[in-house]
């Protein structure tokens, strides 16, 4: 997987997925969160408020 392996290289990055609802993006995001894992790497997770008025950059602050 080449985000994992870029990472690991050193050259981290953020991966966004986007879809309609259903499709699944979450499914994805947890298999590849799983690998990653898997190869020593640290996986955080911040969502957004589907419903809106979170705090600007409200995931990022779930994250760190």
């Amino acid at each position: 997987m080449q985000c994992c392996d870029a990472a690991l290289d050193g050259r981290g990055g953020v991966q966004l997925v986007v879809g309609e609802p259903g499709i699944g993006k979450t499914r994805l995001a947890e298999e590849v969160a799983a690998l990653a894992g898997k190869r020593g790497l640290t996986v955080a997770w911040g969502r957004a408020w589907e419903t809106g008025g979170a705090p600007p950059f409200y995931p990022w602050i779930e994250v760190l």
